[in-house]
């Protein structure tokens, strides 16, 4: 008794090339980047009032806005300028 026919690497690589994607995809696609745009949006905007409040609590103390700022800046090179796509294995 034989098993199931494996692929060979060429099959497995180009296997239907011309293959679209289901308009449910593209739709989940656009609602997980909606949901983290907006998620992004609020984490930046709570980040913002704790820098309010930092700068009055603390006569405006240097070490903990940036601290903050660091933050900010990391989440908007994160989700704004893409940064982590440099280094994935898919193509740009």
């Amino acid at each position: 008794m034989r098993g199931p026919r494996l692929r060979t690497r060429t099959e497995r690589s180009y296997s239907n090339p011309m293959k679209t994607r289901s308009p449910t995809t593209a739709q989940e696609k656009r609602a997980t980047a909606y949901r983290r745009g907006v998620v992004t949006f609020v984490v930046l905007a709570v980040l913002t009032a704790l820098e309010l409040w930092v700068s009055g609590a603390t006569n405006g103390s240097p070490v903990f806005l940036i601290i903050i700022g660091l933050v900010k800046a990391g989440l908007i090179l994160q989700y704004f300028m893409h940064i982590s796509s440099l280094w994935s294995e898919e193509s740009h």
